[in-house]
């Protein structure tokens, strides 16, 4: 089968890249699995919408919030477009909530939601009904395998045998978060696209800086709690009720202040208004009844847990790869956006933003033709199950790291023989400790217990 442009993922940057792509003209291919982070998502989208708001704030705080490893120019671009992102999504149906809200690192209210902690979902909703009324778009259930390259990408191969050639392979497949043991994410969001186009030749870069949301309920069955909470005015606490850091700054510091806290941590928000919570928080409220706690009354005990990652295929500002005829956007790019850390809701926007520009140079630029075979071979197989894998990421390339655990991690994730399936996640998660590893300086969300104080290069 063959497409003009072949987008994996079905999240906002595969959505968004399809819708593009089909309404300038070219025939799309949609493929995705199963729902992963954009679905998820709890916080809304960052944009500066507001009079005393402007790009040029919500590029400093985004800046800030990277530890000097943003690209201004990619910073500079996303800010600028968030305006303009908002007005196309509400062209496609999408209907925010009123006002703004403030998160954490944001100097300004500017983060727009719909239907209060359910934003991912609500907007999702809006992108699959606008999805159906484009005619230029096939969509296709199945799992990617690999792609389909030599020195070029032209398709991919698919389970159940789908294979499917393309003129420009789009990438949007996600992040890594969801091979942690404990995490917020998807179990689709396995990094195997990064894997994948890494296995084909394309750079990828910043694997060592993983995301931990500083609050997500520690129990049986974690659940996040968004962070709008906090810019609500909810408090993080000790067992004794005490406040032990500023709730407001940059989500890598308030994970390893809760991460490094002695006893359990806490949010409470038994000081804020009932009316409040009910109608802009439902899903914490809903997700508390389930667990028998109720917020009105009794802080909520939380962990941190792996969340978002700022690493992945390394693109120009148009989504391109370093191999000709594959383009990557949203979560599974490295676009600069995001430094070491990424700034609180600027996910949904880059997600929106860069997904329409992959797909307009997509579809612009020469086809690649009759590149290449299904990918390469697996670089090896490990003895370790899924499951282990994300034990080891958890204590090895966690919220706080050493040098020692990584070592160790590493060299139990690059023995012996198991499933293709292993394999996968076990190569991944190799990429992400060797790249903490390769960092002995602490930065951002990459943070080094052995030498945290060393000059970051």
């Amino acid at each position: 089968m063959n497409a003009d442009v072949l987008v994996i993922g079905d999240g906002l940057a595969g959505s968004a890249a399809a819708i593009e792509a089909a309404r300038m003209g070219a025939s799309v291919a949609l493929v995705s699995t199963a729902h992963g982070s954009s679905d998820r998502a709890q916080g809304g989208i960052a944009a500066a919408t507001r009079p005393e708001d402007s790009p040029q704030l919500h590029a400093l705080d985004t800046l800030a919030a990277g530890g000097d490893l943003c690209d201004p120019g990619a910073v500079a671009m996303l800010t600028s477009a968030g305006p303009g992102t908002v007005q196309w999504l509400e062209s496609l149906g999408v209907h925010f909530d009123g006002g703004s809200a403030r998160e954490a690192a944001h100097s300004l209210p500017r983060v727009l939601h719909l239907g209060g902690d359910q934003s991912g979902s609500t907007l999702m909703a809006f992108m699959r009904t606008a999805i159906e009324r484009e005619p230029g778009i096939t969509r296709y259930g199945a799992r990617l395998q690999s792609l389909i390259a030599d020195d070029s990408v032209g398709g991919a191969v698919f389970s159940s045998g789908l294979r499917l050639r393309a003129g420009a392979t789009v990438l949007a497949t996600g992040g890594y978060a969801g091979l942690y043991g404990r995490t917020t994410n998807s179990r689709v969001s396995n990094g195997k696209g990064i894997l994948e186009a890494a296995r084909a030749g394309a750079r990828v870069a910043d694997l060592e800086f993983v995301q931990f949301h500083p609050t997500v309920f520690d129990g049986a069955r974690p659940f996040l709690i968004t962070e709008a909470l906090r810019g609500a005015g909810a408090i993080l606490v000790d067992e004794h009720g005490e406040r032990f850091v500023d709730e407001l700054l940059p989500r890598d510091q308030v994970a390893r202040a809760v991460a490094a806290h002695r006893g359990r941590a806490f949010i409470s928000a038994v000081h804020l208004d009932p009316d409040l919570l009910s109608h802009s928080f439902p899903n914490f409220m809903r997700n508390c009844a389930r667990i028998g706690i109720d917020p009105l009354r009794q802080p909520v005990p939380i962990a941190p847990a792996a969340h978002y990652t700022m690493g992945g295929v390394v693109t120009d500002l148009d989504g391109r790869s370093s191999v000709d005829g594959l383009y990557a956007a949203g979560e599974c790019a490295r676009t600069g956006v995001h430094g070491a850390n990424r700034l609180a809701s600027n996910s949904l926007l880059e997600a929106a933003a860069f997904g329409r520009r992959a797909a307009a140079a997509a579809v612009t630029a020469p086809k690649v033709r009759n590149a290449g075979h299904a990918g390469p071979k697996p670089w090896r197989r490990g003895s370790l199950t899924v499951a282990r894998v994300g034990e080891l990421i958890d204590s090895a390339a966690g919220v706080l790291r050493t040098g020692i655990e990584l070592k160790d991690a590493l060299a139990k994730l690059r023995s012996g023989v198991v499933s293709s399936v292993a394999a996968d996640a076990s190569d991944m998660a190799s990429m992400i400790c060797a790249a903490a590893l390769a960092r002995p300086a602490s930065l951002g969300a990459h943070q080094r217990q052995d030498e945290p104080d060393r000059i970051a290069v």
